[in-house]
């Protein structure tokens, strides 16, 4: 191979590194692009965006924006420094006939002001957290203190333990545990099921299966002590968008007057995938 002959090659493999590099930057930035909405409503547009970690709820939301569920439907569920909840067809149908399974990712998307979220059945008829397809709330909430972010934490984590422990019980080749706690149970023995509970855990703990416990983060404690939001609702209900704009659109809509908790007057919405 000569030297013109190597120069040449060696110009096309640079060209082609560098098409290359920019076709795999371009990759990552669309990987990374969210999905941008706008609530249009009649007290005025909420812009936001879908969060790209929660795809189930992402994509759903995108479906039914796109066949027209929420059009003309209004916000038929209001509490001031609470949430907005909205998501009935404009017919009157709440239930779009299936769920969404749960997408918590409270490490990284907490309940703050302005953010999207899926209502869903209460944990007694619906254990797993499963999300309504249709019914979603934007958070308002209030200001919070230190405190009391620390007594949720608390909560979380107790939730948390308490999930595990019954299903490393349950789990197959634990019978004779089952069989002791039925026992106990049965015999009304709070203090050994308590006892018996706490064992498990740190047999748990000692195998290292035990939950990750949760703490927010200092930059999550900041959002809570001065924009504010509904803590206790993390972990519990998928947050999987937030308004990016608009937010004195949704301090005017949950000032709106209301019989109960429905606005005498309709709110109505219509929303819109920014293409």
């Amino acid at each position: 191979m000569n030297r013109f002959t190597l120069k040449i090659k060696m110009k096309f493999l640079l060209i082609w590194g560098v098409l290359f590099l920019f076709s795999g930057l371009n990759s990552i930035q669309a990987q990374e692009k969210k999905v941008q909405f706008i609530i249009h409503t009649s007290l005025g547009d909420m812009k936001g965006e879908l969060f790209n970690e929660t795809p189930m709820h992402r994509d759903n939301f995108v479906k039914l924006v796109k066949e027209n569920w929420f059009e003309n439907s209004y916000f038929h569920r209001v509490i001031n420094h609470f949430m907005i909840q909205g998501g009935q067809n404009a017919d009157g149908r709440e239930d779009a006939g299936y769920t969404v399974p749960a997408e918590f990712v409270p490490e990284i998307y907490v309940h703050q002001k302005g953010m999207l979220a899926a209502a869903r059945e209460s944990d007694n008829i619906n254990p797993t957290k499963a999300s309504s397809a249709a019914q979603f709330y934007i958070v308002q909430g209030k200001i919070m203190s230190l405190g009391q972010l620390e007594s949720i934490e608390e909560k979380i984590n107790s939730g948390r333990k308490q999930r595990a422990i019954d299903n490393y019980i349950f789990f197959s080749g634990n019978e004779k545990r089952l069989y002791k706690l039925e026992a106990l149970r049965n015999a009304k023995d709070n203090v050994g099921i308590k006892n018996m509970r706490n064992e498990v855990y740190n047999e748990m703990k000692t195998k290292g299966e035990a939950p990750a416990e949760f703490y927010y983060t200092e930059e999550q404690k900041k959002i809570y002590t001065t924009i504010g939001g509904t803590p206790h609702l993390d972990g519990a209900y998928t947050v999987y968008g937030r308004i990016t704009e608009g937010w004195e659109v949704l301090d005017r809509i949950a000032a709106t007057p209301v019989a109960g908790s429905r606005p005498i007057e309709k709110v109505v919405m219509k929303i819109e995938i920014i293409e």
